[in-house]
């Protein structure tokens, strides 16, 4: 199987994960703001996350190693999680509340580990 083929199984499992654990947790807080809450308007959000998209489909066919198109798949799969409620509810489902964090969700959870895994990745063989 390429390897194509094989971070697109990804993309897809993990897309339907969350989206399964947001159906299973349906009664959970409808976010319409971005990250953490933070508020922004409906405009630039729209071009944001397009713009978003397109650098992250750029990128992963840029990326030379295993390990970065594996990091920016996860970032893609919650951004796509993320825009596939906004297209259907007009916001986010979120459903992990540890009381001292602000909900979030498993796509929220993919984009900040494949951004801590990049960063961790790229400084690593940088230096």
């Amino acid at each position: 199987m390429k390897i194509q083929t094989k971070f697109f199984f990804l993309f897809a499992t993990l897309v339907a994960l969350d989206q399964f654990a947001k159906y299973i947790f349906s009664a959970s807080i409808c976010n319409q703001n971005i990250a953490w809450s933070i508020p922004v308007a409906p405009a630039i959000f729209c071009f944001a996350w397009l713009a978003l998209v397109l650098l992250l489909i750029y990128a992963f066919f840029k990326a030379r190693s295993y390990p970065q198109k594996l990091f920016l798949v996860f970032i893609f799969s919650g951004a796509i999680s993320n825009i596939i409620d906004r297209v259907r509810l007009g916001c986010v489902l979120d459903y992990i509340d540890l009381k001292f964090f602000p909900v979030f969700n498993l796509a929220d959870a993919y984009i900040a580990i494949g951004i801590f895994l990049i960063l961790i990745f790229n400084f690593k063989f940088r230096y």
